[in-house]
């Protein structure tokens, strides 16, 4: 059975791949938003959003942002799935054993 199959049967396989899909949601939208926002407020098309925290000076907000997208991209997601990984092959072989 496939991993997509598996995931109708098996509710422990949802957690980690709901996970994945939140990161990369976060990445995929966030990004964006974030940085197309504060490029606005930088070039003076625009004040800075209510809606977005601020950490002191703008550069210093721009530069945790980066971090944090930085995070998700290259420690978050790859622990994500390594953990759908890890959470498939138990699956598989408990799924082989009976």
């Amino acid at each position: 059975m496939s991993l997509i199959g598996s995931l109708r049967t098996e509710p422990l396989l949802r957690r980690p791949v709901f996970v994945v899909a939140a990161l990369l949601a976060a990445i995929l939208v966030g990004e964006p938003l974030v940085v197309n926002t504060l490029d606005r407020v930088i070039d003076g098309r625009g004040g800075f959003p209510l809606w977005l925290p601020h950490f002191g000076t703008l550069g210093k907000t721009y530069m945790y942002y980066l971090l944090f997208f930085d995070f998700l991209k290259f420690v978050a997601l790859p622990a994500a799935l390594m953990w759908v990984a890890y959470a498939y092959g138990r699956y598989r072989s408990t799924d082989f054993e009976n």
